[in-house]
């Protein structure tokens, strides 16, 4: 009697066993059917990307840039870095006003001596430093705050504004932090004499010198650590302001003329020198891939505008 019953329970039960194996195998199917079109997608996904990356370098094969030195890198989300070109990347180079990105991240790091409303009383040192603003000088025993300083530093490039953001801590302590940043960035052949970049009068005294490697270095820095200094360097113009919120002086244009033309740049920085020539760092979004990036620079060029268009017409 009791196998009889069973044998009954296992002939009612197999149409239950046999529709659970159905339902694993159809399981198993669906979720090797899902994993294969997810391996698919990744791999057309990436091959995508090797395919743009191929055009991309086969671009630049032929490209011709005069700058003394210059490159061009892609960096994705994750900060991996591709670069499309480059020439003489490690020669040391005078680099005039990109030494004021140095000058404001020092300013931006050093929360606890500089505040954006802070008062910065203009002196004789600095009113006295080469290249007079055209839209309007600072004049000696006035007070700006370190926001403005930054700027006039910044947008119009005034060595006034930015010797005068030294003043909270001396020039020459200033100058010293800035090499120490050097370091710590990891800026291996960068030096600074000067928050400026002006050049000395003798062309054998030192100056602020670089390299396209090590300016790539820091433009990713100030990217990822302080975006507010190449925030403010895409204003293309700017209403500087007294201490009470009172007119000082307005600033038209922007030193970096492709601003006007390029609505991908979302940082950048101008220089220009006797020695250091034309200098152009830009930072460029990459709308063709989500979270990555172009940093351009060129360093010693006739025509720093034009020689960076060449590379933003081989990127586009």
């Amino acid at each position: 009697m009791r196998l009889k019953i069973l044998l009954i329970s296992l002939v009612l039960s197999l149409p239950f066993w046999w529709g659970m194996n159905v339902l694993a195998e159809n399981l198993q199917d669906s979720w090797f059917e899902e994993e294969l079109n997810r391996s698919l997608r990744i791999s057309n996904r990436q091959t995508e990307e090797l395919k743009l990356e191929k055009e991309l370098q086969q671009r630049f094969k032929s490209l011709e840039i005069n700058a003394k030195a210059a490159i061009l890198v892609k960096i994705n989300e994750n900060g991996q870095e591709k670069i499309l070109f480059e020439k003489d990347p490690q020669e040391s180079l005078a680099i005039a006003s990109l030494t004021k990105l140095m000058t404001a991240l020092v300013v931006f790091d050093l929360d606890e001596v500089y505040t954006e409303s802070q008062p910065v009383k203009i002196t004789k040192e600095a009113v006295e430093q080469e290249g007079k603003s055209k839209y309007g000088e600072l004049k000696i025993g006035e007070s700006l705050s370190v926001k403005n300083l930054l700027y006039i530093a910044l947008i119009e490039s005034s060595n006034d504004a930015a010797f005068a953001l030294t003043e909270p801590i001396g020039r020459q302590g200033f100058v010293e932090l800035m090499n120490l940043y050097s370091k710590k960035i990891g800026l291996e052949n960068t030096y600074f004499v000067n928050p400026t970049g002006l050049e000395p009068d003798n062309p054998e005294e030192l100056k602020n010198v670089s390299t396209v490697r090590d300016i790539v270095k820091l433009a990713k820095y100030i990217l990822v650590n302080y975006p507010q200094i190449f925030e403010i360097t895409t204003n293309q113009s700017y209403e500087v302001l007294n201490l009470d919120n009172t007119f000082h002086h307005f600033i038209p244009e922007n030193t970096n003329e492709l601003l006007r033309e390029i609505p991908e740049i979302i940082g950048g920085k101008t220089g220009w020198g006797i020695e250091a020539g034309g200098c152009l760092l830009l930072v460029l979004d990459n709308p063709e891939e989500e979270g990555s990036y172009f940093v351009s620079i060129v360093l010693g060029a006739e025509d720093r505008f034009a020689e960076t268009r060449k590379f933003i017409n081989a990127i586009r």
